[in-house]
């Protein structure tokens, strides 16, 4: 649970947070982490389709309680945010069309001839 909290109080939240910010600017492209943020969640969701978002509230939902459970109002502050700021990226991704290329196209070559 420390693990977790951590990173997303030191990581995970700022960069979402900044990621969402840069896309609500219209800041293309974006600095290095917070296109891996946007990059992996549009990933993850492509790959897992409807269970992301299960997964998302199921996984957040739980920890939150249990936080609760154990008395660690950090760690419940921590996934509140992250389960408001999330979401508030990924409808800036759906609103922005932001897509993944994918690194080598069919039928392309990856030597460049």
């Amino acid at each position: 649970m420390l693990i977790y909290t951590l990173a997303l109080i030191f990581i995970i939240i700022p960069m979402t947070i900044r990621a969402y910010l840069s896309l609500k600017a219209g800041k293309l492209p974006l600095p290095k982490f917070q296109n891996n943020i946007v990059v992996n969640q549009i990933k993850i969701r492509n790959a897992l389709g409807v269970m992301y978002h299960v997964l998302f509230w199921g996984f957040h939902v739980f920890f939150a309680l249990w936080a609760v459970e154990k008395e660690a109002w950090g760690s419940f502050l921590a996934v509140v945010v992250y389960m408001v700021a999330n979401p508030m990226l990924s409808a800036q991704i759906k609103a922005r069309g932001v897509t993944v290329q994918p690194a080598n196209p069919p039928g392309g070559t990856s030597n460049g001839s």
